[in-house]
């Protein structure tokens, strides 16, 4: 049955369970946390994550529909699969982290965990054997200019949805990128620094020991040139850091706001101090962004 769908009956069904996987983590988490909070990656009401998995789901599952140990199986493979994709996507081309499971035991680079798995299975014998067919059922009831308009005007809010929260992640990941590469040349700076340091204290105890002192207030002269110079550079550096966090923080907040779990990646030292800011913020305004 499920291969003789048509492109928009599928399309239809992803966009049910993209909606409905909205509605319910939004409500649940909007519960958990005592004030409304828009779940996803997306600003709509919808979470593309929950349509791909219902469509892997019944896609890997309906022709073992008759086995329920084999959709079971099946479909906590083909979900974990799906997640351990995503999660590894989001991390390589954003640098962020919308979930982690990396307090949990039998986990994977945080993307993946045993207990998420067992749940994959069990919401997939619901979705076969529960959910589908109503949804099917509803979906089949409306007539096909409906769900075609519906579905053409989804896919277009969708699509402009998605092009501005990718951009907005891109801008993320340039600003991590971005510090990062502060915090290698103040790195290449506070080295600079010892360096002169160094150098200076062994032209005057040179010049000590030869008993010059013009040259020894030359080698004071240039150190302190020297240092003037690096340490201006490192103030510099510093503020376009701060400067840099304070942006961070503003677009970062909003997808804390929103996910949880969410978390920024790369080598950045203070990056521990940063997220620490970002909590702050969004307890003073009660993750409303």
């Amino acid at each position: 049955m499920m291969y003789s769908y048509h492109f928009r009956e599928w399309l239809s069904f992803f966009y049910f369970y993209c909606i409905f996987g909205w509605c319910f983590e939004s409500a649940y988490v909007s519960l958990k946390n005592r004030h409304l909070t828009n779940r996803g990656f997306l600003k709509g009401p919808w979470l593309p994550l929950y349509g791909s998995g219902a469509i892997l789901v019944l896609w890997l599952t309906l022709p073992f529909q008759g086995t329920p140990a084999l959709v079971y199986v099946v479909g906590a493979l083909g979900a974990t699969v799906l997640e351990y994709v995503t999660g590894e996507t989001m991390v390589r081309w954003f640098r962020v982290r919308y979930w982690d499971y990396s307090g949990q035991r039998f986990q994977y680079k945080g993307h993946i965990c045993l207990s998420s798995s067992i749940a994959w299975g069990f919401l997939s014998l619901l979705m076969v054997y529960a959910v589908h067919k109503p949804v099917e059922q509803f979906i089949f009831r409306m007539h096909e200019e409906v769900v075609s308009v519906l579905t053409f005007g989804i896919t277009v809010c969708i699509v402009y949805d998605f092009s501005n929260a990718f951009r907005k992640a891109m801008d993320l990941r340039a600003m991590l990128i971005q510090a990062e590469q502060i915090c290698a040349e103040l790195e290449q700076r506070a080295a600079e620094k010892r360096r002169v340091l160094e150098a200076a204290a062994v032209f005057a105890k040179a010049a000590v020991e030869e008993r010059i002192e013009e040259k020894r207030e030359r080698a004071e002269q240039s150190r302190e040139e020297l240092l003037k110079k690096v340490e201006g550079e490192i103030g510099r550096l510093q503020e376009k850091q701060e400067q840099l966090k304070e942006r961070m923080v503003r677009h970062a907040g909003i997808l804390l706001a929103r996910n949880p779990g969410f978390g920024l990646m790369g080598n950045v030292p203070d990056l521990e101090e940063l997220r620490e800011r970002i909590h702050r913020v969004q307890g003073r305004t009660g993750g409303r962004k």
